[in-house]
């Protein structure tokens, strides 16, 4: 039986990491070019990515939680029988992130300063904003040879790969480290505290015809399994992880 992971975050930092990370997703699945309508998509994550760090800059917050796995690998090298070496690897690696994080400039900078970018940029409110005697610029870009527009997509992802790295590093952290303890939501309800809680993890059947709502915040979050169409809810048994 196969099972869905979703995954929520209850606080505004995990928040920002999840969007952040789902963006980065986005922008390295289109931008091989290879289908109608990738562009669009990729221009569109991209310029999401970037709104969205202009309003929060995550390179303090990021290079703080990577410092704090950072010193719990210390811990984890007294450990009898663990791969000291890869160990060591994994933490150059993450004091590598965490030590440029805070130097470098604030991400996207350049990306913003990007002509062909602002010109797609402020069309995306206006329905249809993309059409070629809206943005030639465009236009003209799409036209371009595969090896450039490859070249300039390269180009703007650089800008971000240091936090792509970041991300990567710090989600996956996080989801390995927290095991999946089985629960049971009565008539489709489960509350518990969140205290120190970044985020949960819910697991449950794919084939169960229930869907979780999860609100929120730092001290306790309740979860509301809602039914799929017109069946009803009653006790849900599913696999909880919180992560802190």
């Amino acid at each position: 039986m196969s099972s869905l992971v979703y995954e929520f975050p209850l606080n505004e930092k995990c928040r920002n990491y999840l969007r952040l990370n789902e963006l980065l997703q986005q922008i390295a699945q289109c931008r091989g070019l290879q289908a109608p309508g990738q562009a669009t998509a990729l221009f569109k994550a991209l310029l999401d990515a970037l709104e969205l760090l202009e309003r929060c800059d995550v390179r303090t917050d990021l290079a703080k939680d990577l410092d704090q796995h950072n010193q719990k690998l210390e811990a984890w090298s007294q450990v009898p029988g663990v791969d000291a070496a890869a160990l060591q690897q994994f933490s150059r690696k993450l004091t590598s992130i965490s030590q440029q994080l805070p130097r470098s400039a604030r991400l996207g900078q350049t990306l913003r300063e990007d002509k062909l970018l602002s010109s797609v940029r402020s069309r995306f409110a206006i329905p249809g904003g993309l059409c070629s005697f809206d943005v030639p610029q465009l236009h003209h870009w799409l036209n371009q040879p595969a090896e450039r527009q490859q070249q300039d997509l390269d180009n703007w992802v650089s800008q971000l790969s240091l936090l792509q790295q970041g991300l990567d590093l710090q989600l996956t952290l996080w989801r390995e480290s927290c095991q999946f303890v089985p629960q049971q939501a009565n008539a489709g309800f489960f509350q518990d505290s969140a205290e120190q809680t970044d985020m949960i993890r819910l697991r449950l059947p794919a084939e169960l015809p229930v869907y979780p709502v999860v609100s929120g915040n730092k001290y306790r979050f309740t979860i509301r399994f809602m039914p799929v169409g017109n069946t009803e809810t009653g006790n849900i048994d599913f696999e909880l992880a919180n992560i802190k």
